[in-house]
């Protein structure tokens, strides 16, 4: 119960008319079931009691249609339609035999059932002789049969089946007593689920309903007359509450009632304090405005003269710039000036060594130009030996040996060329070095001078750094009076929407009624400056935020 009670009013319907629903349900599916089964039950019945009785009005029938057959077998005097009687006969008889075999399993036990099977087996065996009689011509004997022997085996058939009969239907009607008395109880049953049913949904509505007036704390419309006159602002009503009511909604409105009370009662002492706090601070912010503006005008003249300064240190650093500027150009070019002597250096001792390779060269050529000779030597000594065969070759010797002549005298005059320019290669690359010696030493005074250039720009840059942060400095103190001005003037405008705002709330809280009605528009009217309606602007917590 204390879990239903703390659930909230929709779960409680809804778990209460769920519980009714289930109910309903429980009762409608026992219904349901129980009706099912009777009919099932009552269905079942009757095919069973369809299955065994079928039968034997079957054999009734048909042992009937022996009867008659044999009868017609015996009166009429035409053979071929005798002859068809005595067919019927024989089918009939395979009929009830038949219907014999099918009941036999259903009345296994039955005494009543085994004189009718006894009688219709003999039955059977006696059918048999219509036929030999017919066919013998013996119509006495015939007759005989019929009113001695078939007739009353057939009634007492027709006896036993009627006993059997009786039997089945008496089972039928106790079956049907028995379904019937099902039926009484099933309806008893959903008698009892129903006033059970009721009797839940009466104890469910009548929880509900207490517990929904307990959580009210009242009627309904009575929480709802309270909660209009409080929303209209009389706060003067009185909220009729139990003694032991501690969380009802009429409980949780009395207490928003009083709470609302002492804070209007508060709001509207708080009104005069704002109104004379805040015609003190209007005052104070006058004064403190004229005294922040004299401030300002000092700061803009500092800060007039440090703008001087600051361009006067801004044109030597410039300059010092251009000048460290100038002297890293002069550097360059001088590094230039001194890889271009270091490629000349290489490019002469280059020149040196090839000029000494071509003499090793020249030598070479001198040698083969003499050895040359000697062999065109010897080839003419051996041409003259040979005598007139060799006279052609001593000619050819003879051309050759003047070839290897001219050869070697170029040759020398080449080495002595040679041997002039390796000498003068010798005098440039001595010269060549001692311009190199003389670029590096320029190159090195020209990048001192660089370095010392470099560090007069810096300390001019740092300077100037040094100069812009301080006048940065005196803007952001003159930014930052200024501002304070500003504020200053938001603060005395502050100050007058705030007496305007302790006002309006005035005007705000007469709305509200209480029971001791202490505050009084008038008075604050005579402490503020001017009397105003009421004005749209920050609100008042916004407003002694900005001010503190």
């Amino acid at each position: 119960m204390e879990a239903f009670k703390k659930l909230k009013i929709g779960s409680q319907l809804a778990l209460s008319f769920g519980t009714l629903t289930a109910l309903m349900l429980i009762m409608a599916t026992f219904a349901i079931v129980r009706m099912s089964s009777i009919t099932t039950a009552f269905h079942d019945e009757q095919r069973v009691m369809s299955e065994k009785l079928n039968p034997l009005y079957v054999a009734r029938e048909a042992l009937d249609q022996t009867g008659i057959a044999a009868r017609n077998a015996y009166i009429f005097a035409d053979a071929s339609a005798a002859s068809k009687e005595l067919a019927i006969l024989d089918e009939q008889k395979a009929v009830y035999l038949a219907a014999l075999e099918q009941m036999t399993p259903s009345y296994k036990g039955d005494a009543n059932f085994a004189r009718v099977r006894d009688g219709l087996l003999k039955m059977a065996d006696a059918l048999k002789r219509p036929r030999q009689l017919r066919e013998a011509g013996d119509m006495e004997g015939f007759a005989a049969f019929l009113t001695n022997e078939c007739s009353p085996l057939r009634k007492q058939i027709v006896a036993d089946i009627a006993a059997v009969l009786k039997v089945s239907q008496e089972e039928t009607r106790a079956a049907s007593a028995e379904v019937d008395a099902h039926a009484s109880q099933a309806f008893l049953w959903i008698v009892l689920q129903a006033v059970l049913s009721l009797l839940v949904s009466v104890l469910i509505a009548w929880v509900n309903t207490r517990l929904l007036l307990k959580q009210l704390g009242g009627e309904p419309a009575y929480a709802t007359a309270i909660a209009n006159k409080i929303a209209e602002g009389d706060l003067s009503v009185a909220v009729q509450v139990k003694a032991n009511d501690k969380t009802s909604l009429l409980h949780a409105i009395a207490a928003m009632r009083d709470n609302l009370s002492s804070i209007v009662g508060q709001v509207r002492q708080g009104t005069h304090l704002i109104a004379t706090a805040s015609s003190e601070i209007a005052s104070g912010n006058r004064d403190l405005s004229v005294r922040t503006e004299h401030q300002s005008e000092s700061l803009e003249k500092v800060a007039t003269a440090m703008e001087g300064l600051t361009g006067t240190v801004r044109q030597n650093a410039h300059n010092a710039m251009q000048a460290n500027t100038l002297a890293v150009s002069a550097s360059d070019v001088s590094e230039q000036g001194g890889q271009v002597m270091e490629q000349v250096t290489v490019t002469m001792a280059s020149i040196n060594y090839s000029s000494k390779k071509i003499v090793d060269i020249i030598s070479v050529i001198d040698g083969i130009a003499f050895q040359t000779n000697i062999l065109a030597l010897n080839a003419a000594v051996e041409a003259a030996r040979a005598g007139e065969q060799g006279r052609g070759f001593a000619v050819v010797a003879t051309e050759v040996r003047n070839l290897a002549q001219r050869s070697a005298a170029a040759a020398k005059e080449i080495k002595a060329l040679i041997d002039d320019s390796v000498v003068k290669v010798g005098a440039g690359s001595e010269q060549v070095n001692k311009a190199a010696e003389t670029m590096h030493e320029v190159v090195s005074s020209v990048k001192r001078v660089t370095e010392i250039m470099g560090e007069i720009s810096g300390a001019s840059m740092e300077q100037t750094a040094g100069i812009e942060q301080v006048n940065n400095a005196i803007g952001e103190m003159d930014s930052m009076t200024q501002q304070n001005t500003a504020l200053v003037e938001q603060a005395s405008a502050a100050a007058q929407e705030l007496q305007d705002q302790a006002t309006s709330l005035a005007h705000v809280v007469d709305v509200f009624k209480l029971e001791s009605h202490t505050a009084s528009v008038s008075g604050l009217r005579g402490r503020t400056r001017k009397a105003s309606p009421p004005v749209a602007g920050p609100s008042l917590e916004e407003d002694v935020r900005r001010i503190a």
